[in-house]
This record gives C-alpha cells, structure tokens and sequence, in this order.
C-alpha cells in the first residue's frame, strides 16, 4: 500500500491531470526573488517543495539586477517577447479565467446547507468535498477567478531552451541549487495568476473501504479581489491552506499568485540508444556515432500526461473493493 506523500507532491500530481499546468502547492511568489511581483513568461527555474523557484528571466538583459537573485548568470542574449520595430507584432494572449473551482475526478461535493447534522452554523455554509476511500485527490478554489496568459509562437521558447538547457543545468550546479537533472528545468511559457485562493489534497489510502476523507470549505467573496475562507469538517488526511488578505481594505489586490504554470522542459537522449529498434551498426562499429541530442517536452506534456495512479486506482476501487464486501 502507498505511502502518504507531502501534499505538494499529492496535489500536483492531482490537478496536472487536469490539463491546465502545473499545480503549484504555494501560489504566492518567492519572496526575493521577484522585481516585477510573480511568476512571469520566460521565468526560467524549477519546483521545490511546492513553490517554483525562479533562477532569471531570459526575456530580460543577462545583468538585470532581478536576474542576480540566486547568482549572477552566464551572458546570454535575451529572447524578445515583442518587437520594437512592429507595434502589430504580438506574442503573449490573455484570457479570463473565470472557473471558480477545481477538484479531481475521486473528489466531489455536497452543498452545507441541508445538513441536519451540523454542530455549529459554519458547518451549514459553503460545500462539503469528499473523497474516496483509498484515493487520492486535490481541491482549488478561487472566488475571484483569474488571469491566463500564454505565448503565441511557442517554437521560438523550444528552439531556446533546446538551445541553452545545458549552460542552465551547469549554472545551477555551480551555484549549487537543488537542481538534479537537467529535466527539472523549466522555461516558463504560460501561467494562471489569481489573487485570493484556497487548496486541499486528499492522500488516505489506509482508509476503511466504506469511509471518506472530508474537509468542509466557506469562501466569502469581498470586493477589490479580497475573500475569507473558513474550513471545518475536517476527517481523514487532508492538508489544506490559503492566501490571506484584509477583507476591509481599498486597494485591489494584485493578481500575483501563480496557481497553474506552462512551460518547456529539456534533457539529453543518446542518438543511438533512441533508434535501437531500427537496422542500426552494432555497438563496436566504428560508424556507430553515440551522438546525443538535445529533447524539448512540455511540462506538463498535456497530449500524453496521465496521473500514473489512475489506472491502478480505477482497479481497485472498481474490481478489487467490492470483492472484500461480499459476505462469506
């Protein structure tokens, strides 16, 4: 039986599935490490324990000062986002993210008010979620909703990254960041930026089969991009948090929580060992050239990302579960 993982872990692996980017744990932006307020297209960098930890970004000069942070990087020539010369020239849409709510597909909800049972008023606001015993699921609220933006002409960020992967991944080490392979980097594309939010993940696989973990949740909605949320109804193992704003204050929030992150990633295939499978010089043959190439993904790689644990999930709960039910 699976252990219980870090909710990071637990609900990233939940809401990627969901096809709108990486789910970060801690949307709010490294403090530090930010001139410009938040996760920005051409952050280059990488997830830890939740957050995303911006190294530089390439769309600004090399020895820009929000670019020494972590370490003063290699020059580089910076990648345009714009041209200066073709006021017609665009290369970042933005879209309205107007769903208030994600949860994943072992998670569903039941609305408060008709609950007979409740020992208190706040156990009669908002929605109960409940997931299934022996799962595992993730829940994001945003009574605000929020902002997506995302590069038109994606070709140019992979041929960049393809391009200069290996200096970041030597950068890194020299500065000694938790960078173990050159895989975890990531040149940001697109991202979700959000004001107020709120994020559980379920993880209970020592549950008893007719149990569910449940956590309730009251979101009050307040002007100038403010909410309060209110959890109770706690059971089973389930880690939850939220952003924090005064509901009284004047000024709008700025939208500068990164709850979604697009990107590339890149890493090294041997040539040869890529094209095993076709006529191909034996080993020793002095025509074989181990050449290796330069392999550019996207994180996450939406055409063919699948949570690893669905399928044995569905077994267990479809196939397996009902057998222990049955009477002798």
């Amino acid at each position: 039986m699976p252990a219980v993982d870090e909710p990071y872990h637990v609900y990233r692996e939940q809401l990627t599935s969901k096809y709108h980017g990486l789910a970060l744990w801690n949307p709010n932006p490294v403090e530090g490490l930010y001139d410009c307020g938040n996760v920005s297209i051409g952050d280059v960098g990488y997830l830890c324990d939740g957050d995303f930890i911006r190294m530089f970004n390439v769309t600004l000069p090399w020895d820009h000062s929000s670019n020494r942070k972590l370490g003063r990087p290699e020059e580089y020539d910076p990648l345009e986002l714009e041209k200066d010369d073709d006021d017609d020239f665009v290369n970042v849409r933005g879209s309205e993210n107007f769903q208030a709510e994600y949860h994943t597909r072992y998670v569903t909800k039941v609305e408060n008010a008709g609950n007979v049972q409740a020992e208190t008023p706040d156990e009669t606001k908002g929605q109960t979620y409940k997931c299934r015993a022996r799962c595992r699921g993730a829940l994001l609220s945003l009574p605000h909703g929020g902002r997506r933006k995302d590069i038109i002409r994606t070709k140019v960020f992979g041929n960049y990254i393809r391009d200069n992967a290996d200096s970041w991944f030597e950068w890194s080490k020299k500065w000694g960041l938790p960078v173990e392979r050159m895989e975890d980097l990531i040149l940001v594309t697109g991202c979700t930026l959000v004001t107020p939010w709120a994020a559980a993940a379920f993880d209970d696989y020592t549950a008893p089969v007719d149990a569910t973990t449940t956590i309730s949740l009251y979101a009050q909605k307040f002007d100038h991009g403010r909410a309060h949320f209110l959890w109770s109804n706690i059971h089973g193992n389930v880690e939850y948090h939220n952003s924090h704003s005064d509901a009284n204050g004047e000024q709008p929030l700025p939208q500068n929580q990164c709850v979604f992150l697009r990107g590339f990633r890149a890493k090294r295939t041997l040539f040869w060992t890529k094209h095993r499978a076709a006529a191909e010089p034996p080993p020793d043959d002095p025509d074989n050239r181990r050449e290796d190439e330069m392999q550019v993904t996207r994180a996450p790689d939406v055409s063919n990302y699948r949570d690893p644990l669905i399928g044995i999930l569905d077994y267990i709960v479809e196939v397996r579960l009902p057998e222990y039910d049955r009477s002798p």
